[in-house]
């Protein structure tokens, strides 16, 4: 596991607008990331890193976007790996109308507008980002915490080659 070499010492509430992110998506659960023979979101990663639109558009932040959650981190949801809605594109007629799916198109997401914790930190990919998501875990599971997670939408920012926000959506605890 990567070394994190500098984390957000507490995350940040921001209320988000709606965003909009295409790219490749999957359906997947925790337990299944854990084995290399059923992990889906790393291959998702190297399929979408491979394809020319992504190539050709090094400059742009990337996207993982994790939506349609079937109960909490325990069930299966829906991963996205892609690039802002605003970022060019070019696609086959069609192939970005197609919903979830684990071949090689384009699929577009609408992320939830709403309020959502931001997470940060920075060090080597993809080990700081499993590193802070087993914070972001612990961050929720603690008795103070004034915040439960919505399961809605949340997504990591790759905002350089070694740094990531994590924005959680969130809700007030009851």
């Amino acid at each position: 596991m990567s070394e994190i070499k500098d984390v957000m010492a507490s995350p940040v509430l921001v209320n988000q607008a709606v965003t909009g992110v295409w790219g490749l998506a999957v359906r997947t659960s925790n337990h299944a990331e854990q084995d290399v023979e059923t992990q889906k979101i790393a291959p998702l990663w190297q399929q979408l890193m491979s394809r020319s639109e992504v190539q050709s558009n090094t400059s742009s932040p990337m996207y993982g976007c994790y939506y349609g959650y079937e109960s909490n981190h325990n069930g299966e949801f829906s991963v996205l790996a892609g690039l802002a809605a605003g970022v060019s594109k070019v696609v086959d007629d069609g192939s970005h109308l197609n919903g979830l799916s684990e071949t090689n198109e384009l699929t577009e997401l609408t992320l939830a507008a709403g309020k959502y914790l931001c997470f940060s930190a920075k060090g080597e990919v993809p080990g700081i980002v499993i590193s802070l998501w087993g914070q972001i875990w612990q961050y929720f599971e603690a008795s103070h915490c004034q915040f439960e997670r919505s399961y809605n939408t949340d997504y990591e920012c790759y905002t350089s080659m070694d740094g990531v926000d994590i924005y959680i959506g969130v809700k007030q605890r009851k």
